[in-house]
């Protein structure tokens, strides 16, 4: 579990603005953290959550009659912080909202947590972060 040097990092939101997101993408910015602290415990909450369940969707805009299809993809970028070694949960609770079939699709290595059960672990971090 955690020590008192981690930090624990809260991402409740999902990205709004796909568009605007290529210049500053949370999940990006969250890797570069975990890269140059040493490590970070990552909490997906709400529609972040829908970060950590796969799909086969790709994302594309079309706009005046171009398609744009270099947007970020959210679930690239988890498997890559997943990758370099990053704890990452979900709210059970969220997780749960976004269907009965999200579970099963859970990315490997992210890992389920009731909500009052990781308040209960704050205190086990050095810093929680919310973004």
């Amino acid at each position: 579990m955690a020590t008192n040097d981690n930090t624990l990092l809260i991402i409740e939101r999902a990205h709004r603005g796909a568009v605007e997101t290529q210049f500053a993408d949370t999940l990006f910015f969250v890797r570069e953290l975990h890269r140059q602290s040493g490590g970070l415990h990552v909490v997906l909450r709400g529609l972040a959550a829908s970060y950590a369940v796969d799909t086969t969707y790709e994302a594309a805009l079309r706009i005046a009659g171009r398609t744009l299809d270099t947007l970020p993809d959210p679930r690239r970028l988890l498997r890559r912080l997943l990758d370099d070694g990053a704890t990452v949960f979900v709210e059970e609770a969220d997780l749960t909202a976004l269907g009965a079939r999200a579970r099963e699709r859970l990315l490997p290595g992210v890992r389920r947590v009731a909500g009052a059960e990781l308040v209960s672990r704050w205190s086990d971090y050095a810093r929680v972060w919310f973004f």
